[in-house]
Order: C-alpha cells, then structure tokens, then sequence
C-alpha cells in the first residue's frame, strides 16, 4: 500500500459482524449455515444488479430443503447478532471510517446499531443498486468518506469482496474469518484481526 490511506471502509457482516453464527442458528448447524450463507453470497455475485436480499435469503434456503421456519429464525437471530470480539479496534481508528455490507438497507442498519460502533455512514447494496463485487458500491462508499480509492483501505471478510475492492482502485485488506481455498492476490494484505488494521495505515 504505498500511498497514505485517508479513509477505511470495512465489510459488516463477516468482518465486523459475526454473522455466521446467525446463520448457523437459523439453519441448525455451522455447517447448514454456512452453505446457505455461501448459496446466498454466490447468487449476489452473479446478479450484479441488486435484487431484492431477502428474497434471495427465502430462494435459497428453499433450494437448500431448508425447512421455511429457518428464514423467520434468521431475521430474529439478525436482531442480536453480535460483533467480532476484535472490532472494538475499529472505534480507536484516527481516520473517518464507514461500513458496507450486500444486505437490504433495514438488515445493514441493525447490524450496525449491533456493532456499538459509529461509523460514518452505512452504505448497504440496497442503496448501492447492486452488489458487491461491483466496482459501483466501492466507489460509491469513497465518494461519501469522502476519500480518493487510491487513498481508502477496504477490511474485507471474504476474499472475493477484497479483491472486488482492489479491482476498484483501493487498497484492500483482507480479515481472515474462514479457511481460503484460493491463493490470495499478493497485494491484498492478510489480517489475522481487525486490531491489525493499524498496522497497514500508513
């Protein structure tokens, strides 16, 4: 990263949030949660455009043979999902910082207000008008910190939103929440938590 980052915009739901244990509750299993989770992220992926989230949710989980119940828990598990134990770190940044997350824009809100944190704004794909990959949604959330993508670091959770962010222009780091199964891009910077944050701002 060898310009000075100005801004950092970070991931929601898998950096900030943990949000595979509300899944996993809603499914039953980590395991069960996890593949509805994925079947979901892969979906948004291939749309581009955004589509409404929580229709993707209820789709798959009905492709999955997931009972119908499963999707009424993971709107009430949502309402208490917790932080990252390690997201503290992100209330002692010096610089400005916002969140973006590939949810509907009410789910991205009260993950935020779960966060206890007070970031500068949340820029959910509802708002964005389509999801994350899409070089649109990382640029948007520069344009509202404020922040030349040059100059913004993206904390992803998922190694395809860091590289969809480095795509865009930023520097891009990537908190590893999950086993990769593919080589990591050598200029995204691996983070074992968000306390580390600090140490690649400069």
């Amino acid at each position: 990263m060898p310009r000075r980052i100005e801004a950092v915009l970070f991931d929601l739901l898998m950096a900030v949030m943990d949000s595979p244990a509300v899944w996993a509750l809603a499914a039953g299993d980590a395991e069960r949660g996890m593949a509805w989770r994925d079947a979901v992220t892969a979906r948004m992926v291939r749309s581009g455009r955004y589509r409404p989230y929580e229709e993707l949710v209820a789709s798959e989980a009905r492709a999955l043979h997931l009972p119908p119940s499963s999707v009424d828990r993971l709107w009430s598990a949502w309402r208490v999902m917790d932080p990252r134990p390690d997201a503290d770190a992100i209330g002692r940044l010096a610089l400005p910082y916002a969140f973006v997350t590939n949810c509907s824009t009410i789910l991205a809100a009260e993950a935020a207000r779960r966060s206890g944190l007070d970031p500068s704004f949340v820029l959910s794909a509802e708002e964005a008008g389509v999801f994350k990959p899409s070089p649109g949604i990382y640029l948007m959330a520069c344009s509202g910190i404020r922040s030349a993508p040059e100059r913004t670091l993206f904390v992803a959770g998922a190694a395809y939103d860091a590289a969809g962010a480095r795509a865009a222009g930023l520097s891009a780091a990537l908190v590893v929440r999950r086993p990769l199964r593919d080589a990591l891009d050598g200029r995204i910077e691996r983070l074992r938590g968000l306390d580390e944050v600090h140490r690649v701002i400069r």
